[in-house]
């Protein structure tokens, strides 16, 4: 059949020769049309080379609803103690838990420091109250010793009263022979001299003894006063030990942190114990939570951390719900925190990239009209633009680090 068609064409180009002649031909055509053809494809090229075409990368992630909410930790440490039970309802921001984080080099050294110089003052106290106990020891010995001499000078005031009484008993039975003249008055005045010793003794003996009692009475003001600088030292040290049991305190308090809710709920289980050690973004309790709207986890790569923030707006894609023709739905970024213990398994994600919380309304309603019903693990994605750079800067990006190497090479 086609070769009946050619030869009928080809008889017909024949008649048409033999009637009118060969037609001219361009052997030069091909060669125009390629110049031609490059020509407008350098004007193409400068001209797109100039258009700023968007830069734009592919995030992707997943829905859930907020039903349950799994509170982490922000930092490393050993948990210490729960602050609410299992079945307590719990506001946003209130305590969950504490957790003492791991101790730094500079810790460890205030906390050398801080127990030399408990250390340093106990004995200091030691000191000082065996000193008190020796200087009260000397000033009850001081008062001990003048107790006893104003005891034996008290005896001797008495001996010497009882001698001058019974002279003084002679005295008056010689008196009698005084005034009859049996005794001349020489040995009358010798027989009054002892008298008038004695009275003199007696007189420097009470005089003894009131100074006795005066430096008793001073030794057991100094016993006093030894005793009351005893209770002021221990007074002194007992503040000391507080000042820095407070201050110890005060460190613990400052290292010993929070675990707070970000949101309210019922604490249903618990993902750690009092005493086990847990790192960053790993889960400590569950929170069951109904919340009138939906979360959804996107993975944002290191490079592009610095183009989103907390509360910008983003369109998501629902692949699994949405057609072409339904539109995208408009979400809030609510949170960018790093990859946690909770996160897909299947990530493949480094460990420098974020995952974004994006939150969506609820219920879904698309552009039609069609409220959606969710169904965790829903496929979310969407395209950020990054940059806006010509063909030429992209060629320029490209070469400028092959050249650099060169260069070092």
């Amino acid at each position: 059949m086609n070769r009946l068609l050619f030869r009928d064409r080809a008889r017909k180009a024949s008649h048409r020769a033999a009637t009118f002649g060969d037609l001219p031909r361009n052997h030069d055509s091909a060669a125009m049309r390629l110049i031609v053809g490059s020509l407008l494809a350098l004007v193409l090229l400068l001209l797109v080379g100039f258009v700023p075409l968007p830069d734009r990368v592919l995030l992707s992630g997943h829905l859930y609803e907020p039903k349950t909410l799994i509170q982490t930790a922000a930092t490393s440490g050993q948990l210490q103690a729960f602050a609410v039970q299992i079945g307590d309802f719990v506001e946003s921001g209130k305590v969950i838990a504490y957790i003492k984080p791991v101790t730094t080099p500079e810790h460890a050294a205030r906390k050398r420091i801080s127990a030399f110089e408990a250390q340093s003052l106990q004995r200091e106290h030691q000191i000082r109250q065996q000193q008190q106990a020796l200087l009260i020891g000397k000033r009850q010995g001081e008062v001990n010793l003048l107790i006893q001499q104003r005891h034996w000078r008290g005896t001797l005031i008495n001996l010497e009263v009882d001698h001058l009484r019974q002279q003084q008993n002679a005295l008056a039975a010689a008196r009698e022979l005084f005034l009859n003249r049996y005794i001349s008055a020489v040995e009358w005045q010798r027989m009054n001299a002892p008298l008038r010793v004695s009275a003199a003794r007696i007189v420097n003996l009470k005089s003894e003894q009131a100074g006795l009692s005066f430096k008793l009475a001073s030794a057991r003001a100094n016993l006093e006063s030894a005793k009351l600088a005893a209770q002021l030292a221990e007074v002194q040290a007992q503040r000391q030990r507080q000042g820095i049991n407070q201050d110890a305190q005060q460190r613990d308090r400052a290292l010993l942190r929070t675990i707070t809710a970000n949101s309210s709920g019922r604490i249903v289980a618990r993902a750690a114990e009092p005493g086990d050690f847990i790192g960053p973004n790993m889960p400590v309790v569950e929170l069951a939570t109904q919340k009138p709207y939906y979360l959804a986890k996107l993975r944002v790569p290191a490079r592009l951390q610095t183009a989103l923030n907390i509360g910008d707006a983003i369109d998501l894609k629902l692949l699994t719900h949405l057609t072409p023709l339904d539109g995208s739905i408009s979400g809030t970024i609510r949170d960018l925190s790093a990859l946690a213990v909770s996160d897909p398994p299947n990530d493949t994600s480094r460990p420098r990239d974020l995952i974004a919380t994006v939150r969506l309304p609820k219920p879904i309603i698309t552009s039609t009209g069609k409220a959606l019903s969710f169904i965790a693990g829903t496929q979310a994605q969407t395209w950020l633009v990054v940059s806006e750079k010509t063909l030429f800067d992209r060629l320029a990006a490209m070469v400028s680090p092959a050249l650099g190497m060169r260069n070092a090479l």
